[in-house]
């Protein structure tokens, strides 16, 4: 099967999940690629070729990028892999393992992606689970879990009472945690920031003009100042093209140091 007849197929699976389950996504067909979108918001931006998204996960890219001091990356929510596109664009040449409940997004990533994507593993698995089942820590991990719910997307409460204090128990010395954090629909920004920072002693917030996500750079060595973390960001964005250049604003954050 070719190429758009078999992501024309995936996206005819999960349209049939989402009308037994409204949370479900489904694929949408794009000029470079597809789209994973649920309850209206996009959970991955596929591409065919390498190159930028115009949207967060070009500065996730970035982030990995700029902050991971080695190759082993680990992705909490993998959907489609939106920032791989991105990052390769950028130079990475970082490997990847990837865990999500839905094996779609990944089947529809390796159909669209397969000839440049590197080396990037799979696991159909709870999130938890499988970090806790993980040998040896990372150089980065990136939280990217997401649950939709009364027609909207949110953060699953795991992401925000569980695996704060598991990510940073698995990460190498030196490692960074990222998290893309949506506003909450049962606590405030400020409860749900507290509690994801709290086993961290450093870190930075980006924040955007178009979207209403926040990404937060974590970890436990000292990072750059957040004007220095801005220009190693835009720097990557720049070089690819992408839009999220000129959309991004970068605050430190205090955090209790550990």
């Amino acid at each position: 099967m070719e190429r758009t007849g078999r992501a024309q197929a995936i996206a005819a699976l999960l349209l049939g999940a989402r009308r037994m389950g409204e949370a479900e996504p489904e694929v949408r067909q794009t000029r470079r690629g597809a789209r994973l979108v649920q309850n209206g918001s996009v959970l991955s931006e596929v591409l065919a070729q390498p190159g930028a998204t115009d949207s967060v996960f070009d500065v996730l890219a970035a982030a990995v990028c700029g902050f991971s001091p080695g190759v082993r990356v680990g992705i909490l929510g993998f959907a489609g892999g939106g920032l791989i596109a991105p990052l390769r664009a950028m130079g990475g040449n970082h490997k990847f393992s990837g865990v999500d409940l839905d094996r779609s997004g990944y089947e529809l990533f390796c159909d669209l992606s397969a000839e440049w994507m590197g080396e990037v593993q799979f696991a159909q698995l709870d999130a938890a689970e499988w970090l806790h089942s993980q040998r040896g820590k990372f150089d980065f991990l990136l939280e990217d879990l997401s649950v939709g719910r009364a027609g909207d997307v949110f953060k699953p409460d795991v992401s925000i009472d569980t695996l704060p204090q598991v990510i940073q128990s698995k990460l190498k010395p030196g490692g960074v945690a990222v998290f893309n954090l949506l506003p909450p629909d049962d606590r405030t920004w400020a409860e749900m920031m507290a509690k994801v920072c709290a086993p961290f002693g450093f870190g930075v917030q980006v924040l955007f003009e178009s979207f209403y996500n926040r990404v937060v750079v974590l970890a436990n060595e000292a990072l750059p100042s957040a004007r220095e973390v801005s220009r190693l960001l835009r720097d990557s964005l720049t070089a690819i093209g992408s839009e999220m250049a000129t959309d991004i604003s970068v605050r430190s954050l205090r955090l209790a140091k550990r």
